[in-house]
């Protein structure tokens, strides 16, 4: 992201903050999944943070690509 020019910082503030999101998440140290038979993620869980910011970044840079 830094080495690309034909864009300001501005534009990748998203990007940053969904980098920020999984950093948290994985700060954790360990996984914190939701036990096999729980229907929903408990509160503790930090899979939304890493994997759904990921899943979201993706999504983010296929939408804002750079030629």
């Amino acid at each position: 992201m830094n080495a690309e020019k034909s864009v300001g910082a501005d534009f990748w503030t998203e990007a940053y903050a969904l980098i920020d999101t999984m950093e948290k998440g994985i700060a954790v140290g360990e996984d914190q999944s939701a036990p096999a038979s729980a229907a929903t993620l408990p509160e503790t869980s930090n899979w939304d943070d890493v994997l759904g910011s990921a899943h979201k970044l993706c999504d983010w840079l296929d939408q804002h690509t750079i030629a």
